[in-house]
């Protein structure tokens, strides 16, 4: 061999290597964050689950104590009920979350559009959902479910608690490289350039709760976008993109 074509396989020889050694750390990399996937939903399912148990904990000593006075003593046990009926919900969620079975965007679409009009209709609001009728067989990890789930759990709830709508659109998209999920509502909404000036409440909406929705879809490399005004209702857009999706066998 010429000094020429021994440099030229050497040079051969090196880049492979590294394109291996990158392979090899890239899935090194993946395989450790899907090992992390179960640490971080079981953080939610202490924190969630664990402050559910603890309120029906103090709720029954309270209850035990005023035994005396029945009104309270049932004003109590009703409260008992629901944060019981909460964590049962609680639970079914985390079991669909880490469920491999319903890895697919169809299990997303349909728990989503199940979960909004239940939702909505318990806190008598209209729920007007708008799905495709038809969904691209795509894998979805447990991941990016999970983190979808919650920032539109967490977008109704403000609107369920904030907003004094009495209807509200859930819109499911397959959008230009991504998943969206548009809430719009008909409430009171808010200026989110005054969160500073305006009430407790709407600074709720505008200051940790979008700023947990946010941080929840920055997670899957997704984003948040709010457009509201006073008197003009909110509308909340959640978006997903499709390089956290693959195609499914």
């Amino acid at each position: 061999l010429t000094i020429l074509s021994v440099v030229v396989l050497a040079l051969i020889f090196y880049f492979e290597s590294r394109r291996r050694l990158r392979t090899k750390i890239e899935r090194i990399a993946r395989e450790r964050e899907l090992e992390r996937e179960p640490s971080r939903i079981a953080q939610d399912i202490h924190d969630d689950l664990g402050a559910s148990l603890t309120r029906i904990g103090m709720l029954s000593q309270s209850a035990v104590d005023d035994l005396h006075d029945p009104p309270r003593a049932m004003l109590n046990l009703n409260q008992i009920y629901d944060t019981a009926r909460e964590l049962t919900r609680a639970m079914d969620e985390i079991v669909w979350a880490v469920n491999p079975r319903h890895d697919t965007l169809e299990s997303l679409t349909n728990y989503i559009s199940r979960f909004a009009q239940d939702f909505l209709s318990a806190a008598h609001i209209r729920c007007r959902l708008d799905a495709p009728t038809r969904v691209p067989e795509l894998t979805v990890r447990s991941e990016i479910r999970h983190n979808l789930f919650l920032a539109l759990k967490e977008t109704l709830n403000n609107a369920v608690k904030h907003s004094g709508a009495t209807e509200a659109l859930v819109k499911l998209e397959i959008a230009p490289g991504g998943f969206k999920v548009l809430v719009s509502d008909n409430g009171a909404g808010f200026d989110p350039k005054k969160t500073g000036s305006v009430p407790a409440s709407d600074r709720l909406v505008s200051g940790y709760g979008v700023a947990g929705i946010r941080k929840r879809l920055e997670l899957v490399g997704g984003r948040v976008e709010i457009e509201s005004s006073r008197s003009k209702g909110t509308q909340v857009e959640l978006f997903v993109p499709l390089t956290g999706l693959e195609m499914a066998d």
